[in-house]
């Protein structure tokens, strides 16, 4: 388990997560609040693997990771109810560097 700092930006918006995180086997776990206000880790998945050393730097890495989501709800605002996406993918810009 390394302790890093993250930056995360979902790409073609301007929404951005970033503080204190870890990565363990490979993977990004951060802390986040859904809609509702309630905690949960946030898990990116295969992010040292995806993503590669920034130039000139020592501890820093930066890279694209995409996740597959399935069985998302989406609200239809013309119908006035939720649909069901079966699959949907997100391409995260991901860069982090390691604290300790």
């Amino acid at each position: 388990m390394q302790k890093v700092v993250y930056s995360v930006t979902k790409v073609n918006k301007d929404e951005k997560l970033k503080g204190v995180g870890y990565l363990i086997d490979g993977n990004l776990l951060i802390a986040s609040t859904s809609s509702k206000g309630n905690p949960y880790i946030r898990v990116f998945e295969d992010v040292a693997g995806k993503c590669h050393k920034v130039v000139n730097t020592e501890n820093e890495y930066k890279g694209y990771v995409t996740i597959a989501y399935e069985n998302i709800h989406v609200f239809n605002k013309e119908k006035n109810h939720y649909d069901t996406l079966d699959y949907v993918e997100t391409t995260y810009f991901i860069w982090y560097k390691f604290i300790d």
